[in-house]
């Protein structure tokens, strides 16, 4: 599943990046957001909290008989 990640710098706040992850579930998705988050800023991971998460939608592709009715 895709999510949509907001991370922030743990003790100040301050917004970090926002980012699309891949994930089974909640809990993967923000540990690979925080990795993510910590490879491009170059700062640790511990110091680093994803404030949003949210599931995005899936985009489906209209069934082929629909396409020819």
């Amino acid at each position: 599943m895709s999510y949509q990640a907001s991370i922030h710098h743990l003790t100040t706040g301050r917004f970090l990046m926002e980012c699309l992850v891949e994930g089974r579930d909640l809990r993967e998705a923000e540990s690979v957001a925080i990795a993510k988050a910590a490879l491009k800023s170059r700062a640790l991971p511990q110091q680093m909290d994803v404030r949003h998460l949210h599931q995005c939608m899936e985009h489906r592709l209209p069934a082929a008989d629909s396409l020819f009715a």
